[in-house]
């Protein structure tokens, strides 16, 4: 979340003078806090989401804030927001992010810029919001990849079952940018047929995601942005896109800069 707060104070001091309409995106607002799950291991004490984080932004604030959230109960208690911070244009909407995001993009002027944040602890983006976000030219996205929740999706020793198909479609948009991590076995399994594998590691998980990111963004971060427990094992990946050619030379050193002091902490 360090990286976040840094890009945000960066990006909007970078576009202080400029005439734009600055919006914040939360595609899964929370509620203003926020506590990891149980199978985060010691990522476990309450930390500022990114909701407030982005509200604290001073040096030039946003001039608008929209934070999404499904979950009836988190959104009511993001509502205590507007009445912390009376003054700011802050819309909260109770919606699914894969309806919300694509509404969103459909309905900025010509003025506005926009930073996203999509921050799911499951997999639950799916492919068609990040092509919205892409399609803009307007936007700066971070994306967290859910690698653990991807992963188990992704059984080692046999294909995924039908549903887990399903969804994996949703996320990559389409079986062909995620089957070719699985391949047919060297060795027979006891009935002498060859098994459909696939190898370990977060890289074998992550790469056709990053690969389609840069299919439908101009310009990506190259640095990882690998968010691991103590243990060493990986839970999330930090993408950075920019939507708009333009803004690239300026926005990706940044957030190259970001991503190599993460990776070095």
């Amino acid at each position: 979340m360090d990286a976040i707060c840094a890009y945000l104070d960066a990006y909007t001091t970078a576009l202080k003078n400029r005439d734009f309409r600055l919006t914040y995106v939360d595609a899964f607002a929370g509620e203003g806090q926020w506590q990891p799950r149980a199978e985060y291991g010691e990522f476990h004490e309450v930390r500022d989401g990114s909701a407030r984080i982005a509200l604290g932004i001073r040096d030039r604030e946003f001039d608008r804030l929209v934070f999404v959230e499904q979950d009836p109960e988190r959104c009511g208690r993001l509502e205590s927001l507007r009445a912390e911070y009376p003054k700011r244009s802050i819309d909260i909407r109770n919606e699914d992010a894969n309806q919300a995001i694509p509404s969103i993009c459909r309905n900025l002027e010509w003025n506005d810029r926009l930073v996203a944040f999509l921050d799911p602890f499951a997999a639950s983006v799916d492919w068609a919001t990040i092509e919205a976000l892409a399609r803009t030219k307007k936007a700066d996205c971070w994306i967290l990849f859910p690698l653990i929740a991807v992963s188990r999706m992704m059984p080692t020793g046999s294909e995924p079952a039908a549903p887990l198909q399903a969804k994996l479609d949703q996320v990559f948009g389409g079986r062909t940018h995620w089957d070719s991590i699985y391949q047919q076995s060297l060795q027979p399994d006891l009935w002498g047929e060859q098994a459909t594998v696939r190898h370990r590691g977060a890289d074998i998980v992550a790469d056709p995601y990053r690969r389609r990111l840069t299919s439908v963004f101009p310009a990506m971060a190259s640095t990882r942005g690998i968010l691991r427990n103590s243990r060493g094992s990986p839970l999330f990946e930090l993408f950075f896109g920019v939507s708009n050619p333009a803004a690239a030379p300026i926005a990706i050193p940044i957030a190259e800069h970001l991503l190599r002091k993460m990776a070095e902490e």
